[in-house]
Parts: structure tokens; sequence; C-alpha cells
């Protein structure tokens, strides 16, 4: 796939994805918009309830009070028509003008008493019709009716005295002088400077997000979904374009080493043919073991390429014996050394693994043993230094091949496993190979339950480490 139109889709579908998102956050938001209104129109209800059951509680105190003065002022009035019975009775008697003064004075001044009273006018003390408890029992009554289950506060602030004559607990009044809600209290007073009800919420927020928390799981779970999903498909598409590469690259690059030795092969039969040749035996042997060399040189092609094959099978097993890992060291030294030698260097042992022996497969451990020399001879362009160690650890045996080579960068140390992935060389041109070595390598020592780690850097050689257990047996007892 082109990689312009692989850039093309990422961004569509990016754009779409973000489209989506921006959907799903301005829904959420509008929902907790909505959430918030209906949260303050609840509340608004909810004190309006409190506020009328306050003015009617205050409403019946002051027509009882009424009721009883008006009872206390019939009484008195009773009592002033028999007070002035009295007195009239005894005017009648008296002769004395000074005395019928002093009877007539007191009748007015008893009357004035009695009008007084009748029209003195109630004043109205907001500290005497309230308490905390009244005001909160009703809040926490009137709030569970609308179903707002969250912790408030509240506070009576005067307006005339300007300070806070209530409060439920005292740790939030900025909170009530700025972000509360204000309700006038008894509005039927008609105060010129009225007392107010104040309501904060401390956990309002906490609060919208519980009532719409299904809501934005859903959306959440949903966004994230769409997210992996994406990077999934991503993923699989730029591994595909990556495979295709490669597989493109190991097409080639076999194709270039079966042609050549394919190509020599067939010169060398052509010369044989030639009536002057067959004559000299010496140079018609030449040509013979050049046709043998090619010949086992596709034969190791092929033999590359089918050790791959096999161990995909779902039914290939390793045949396990106990082997000693020295000697079969030894034994790859002695049919690769000759490579090492062409290029004027030289493979070193050091083995100090006490314990040598393991349960594997000696074919395929010794084909991982060669992958890896060969590797080291390959990416090391001049008189290559190969040292092979092995030590003991507490379950098996460490075998670390260690070179003087170009070495391997960070980043590709990450994709060297992979399958058909070839390291680039740089400047080094000449080295062949398929991308499969090191691919078989860790697969081969996995299915020996043990691991594989290079450590490396640029110029600097790299040096690759196996672990394999004396018993070889993998998590799945593979046998």
């Amino acid at each position: 796939m082109n990689k312009h139109l692989i850039k093309l889709i990422i961004l569509i579908t990016s754009f779409v994805l973000l489209s989506l998102l921006a959907v799903q956050v301005y829904w959420v938001k509008n929902t907790i918009t909505v959430e918030r209104m209906d949260f303050e129109n609840k509340v608004n209800e909810a004190v309006q309830n409190v506020i009328n059951k306050l003015e009617k509680q205050e409403t019946y105190d002051q027509l009882q009070n009424t009721l009883n003065q008006k009872a206390n002022v019939n009484r008195f009035i009773r009592s002033i028509d028999t007070i002035n019975m009295m007195l009239t009775d005894s005017l009648f008697p008296s002769s004395d003008a000074e005395e019928i003064k002093k009877v007539i004075r007191r009748t007015y001044l008893a009357r004035e008493v009695l009008g007084e009273m009748i029209d003195k006018k109630r004043e109205f003390n907001i500290e005497s019709a309230l308490s905390i408890m009244l005001v909160d029992s009703l809040l926490k009554s009137e709030l569970q009716k609308k179903n707002i289950e969250t912790k408030y506060e509240f506070g009576v602030f005067s307006s005339s005295r300007q300070k806070m004559l209530f409060e439920l607990t005292g740790k939030y009044r900025n909170e009530l002088m700025n972000k509360a809600f204000v309700y006038t209290l008894y509005p039927g007073e008609l105060l010129e400077n009225p007392d107010y009800l104040m309501v904060y919420f401390p956990y309002k927020t906490r609060f919208l997000i519980r009532q719409t928390a299904s809501m934005i799981l859903i959306s959440l779970i949903l966004i994230i979904i769409i997210m992996m999903l994406f990077i999934y498909v991503i993923k699989i598409i730029v591994w595909q374009n990556r495979l295709s590469e490669m597989k493109t690259d190991f097409i080639n690059n076999m194709t270039h080493e079966i042609k050549t030795p394919i190509s020599t092969i067939s010169l060398a039969c052509e010369a044989l043919n030639d009536v002057d040749i067959k004559k000299n035996e010496v140079l018609a042997n030449n040509y013979l073991k050049v046709i043998s060399d090619e010949n086992q040189r596709l034969g190791g092609i092929a033999e590359k390429i089918l050790q791959n094959a096999i161990i995909e099978k779902e039914d290939f097993r390793l045949k396990r014996e106990k082997v000693n890992v020295h000697e079969i060291i030894e034994h790859v030294i002695h049919t690769s050394g000759i490579h090492v030698e062409v290029k004027d260097g030289k493979i070193v042992e050091n083995f100090k693994a006490l314990r040598p022996f393991i349960f594997a497969d000696k074919w395929h451990l010794a084909n991982v043993i060669s992958n890896l020399v060969d590797n080291a001879t390959k990416y090391t362009p001049r008189k290559p230094l190969i040292e092979i160690a092995t030590s003991n650890y507490s379950e098996g045996v460490i075998i670390a091949i260690k070179d003087n080579g170009i070495g391997i960068s960070k980043e590709n140390q990450k994709k060297i496993f992979d399958k058909l992935y070839r390291v680039p060389t740089g400047n080094v041109h000449d080295v062949k190979g398929f991308g499969l070595g090191l691919s078989y390598v860790k697969n081969i020592v996995e299915r020996h339950g043990g691991r594989v780690e290079v450590s490396s850097e640029l110029k600097s050689g790299s040096t690759f480490s196996i672990f394999l257990p004396f018993t070889g047996k993998t998590k799945k007892n593979e046998n």
C-alpha cells in the first residue's frame, strides 16, 4: 500500500475520531448543564416551600397572638365597665367637685390605655421567630422530596444589621456571602431592610457528576473502545505495509542469492562441455568442485527457509536429549570457523560453565549458535573477533556470543527478532541474508523454555546472550 495513501487514511480517521470525541464532550457538557439547571430549579422550589412554611407559621403565631390580645381586651373592657359603674355609683353620693373630677380623669385614662392597646403595632423580631433547628429540619425535608441528597450549609443574614444571625456550622461563611442561593425571608412583612436566607452546597459539582455518572461512563467507554480500535487498525495497516516491504526485500534477496549459484553452476556446466577442458582432468575437477560448492550453497539457502517453515507448524516438536553445550559450540566453530578465517578473524572460546549438560534438541541448538556466529561474522567488516563464553546460572546455562562488529542501534534492537526484519547496514552493502536467522533463534530458544537478549552499541559490537534451562521444558511442558 502506498505510504501517502496510508497517511491520508490515518489523517481522515484521526479527524473523524477527534470529531466524534468533540461531539461526545459537547454532549456530556450539555447534559451536566441541563442537570445543573434542574438542580437549581429544584433548590429554588424547595427553599421557596421552606420560606412559605416559615411565613405560614409566623402568620399563625401572629393570628394566635391577635386572638389572645382580643380576649384580653374584652376582659379589660369588661373590667373598665365595672370600674366605670363603680366610679359612677361612688360619684352620686359625693358632693365634692374635686372628687368627681378625679373619678372622671381616671375613666379617661383607662380609655386611653385601652385605645393604645388596640392601636399598638406589633414589632417583628426574626430572632424570636426562627431557630437553626427549625430551618434545618424544613430544608432537609424539602430537599429530600426533590431527591437532592448532598451536604448543604445555610445562614440567615440581616441587611439592617449587616451581619449573619444564624449559621448551621459556621465553616462556609465566605461561600455563603459569595456563592450561595439567596432568598428573602418573610416577604409579606414588607420590611425596608429584609432578612435573607442563604443556602450553599459545598459538593454541588460532585453531586451533579454523580447524577450523570452513568452517561459519562458510557461515553468514556465508547470513546476508549473507538480509540483502541483505531490504534489497532492503524497498527495493522502499518504492519501490513511493513510486512509487504519485508516480503519484497526477502524475495529480492532470495532471488539474488539463488541466482548467483545457479549462474555459476550453469557456467561451470557449459565449461565442462568444452572438449579441451574435458581433456584437462585438473581443470575439470576444479569446475566440478565449484558446482559442488554452489550446490551446497543452494542447499544452505533452502535449509534456512525450511527451518523457519518447520517451527511454525503446530505439530512441531523438539527432539530433546541430554547434550553437552560445549561440544555443540566446538562443532559449530569447526564448521563455521572457515568463514571467520577468510576475513582474517578468529573465534575465542571462554567456557566457564561447570555444568554444561542440558536437555535440548541438538540439531536446532547447533543451528541457533551457528546463526549467531554467522551474523557476528557478516556484520564485522574486517578481522572479526568473536568470543563465545558459557557460564552457569542457578537453573541453567548462559551462552554469550560477543563480536566487534558495527553494532545495533537501540531502535533496531527492538525489531531484530521480528521475522524478515534486517538491520540497515549503512555503507556495508555486501551483507547477505533473508531476515530469518534471529527470528529462528528466538523461536527455538523460547521453545526450550529459555530467553535471548542483546546488548549493543553502534560501532562497539554486540553481545547476544542465550539462557537455556537444564530441563529444557517450556511452561506448557512440551515433550
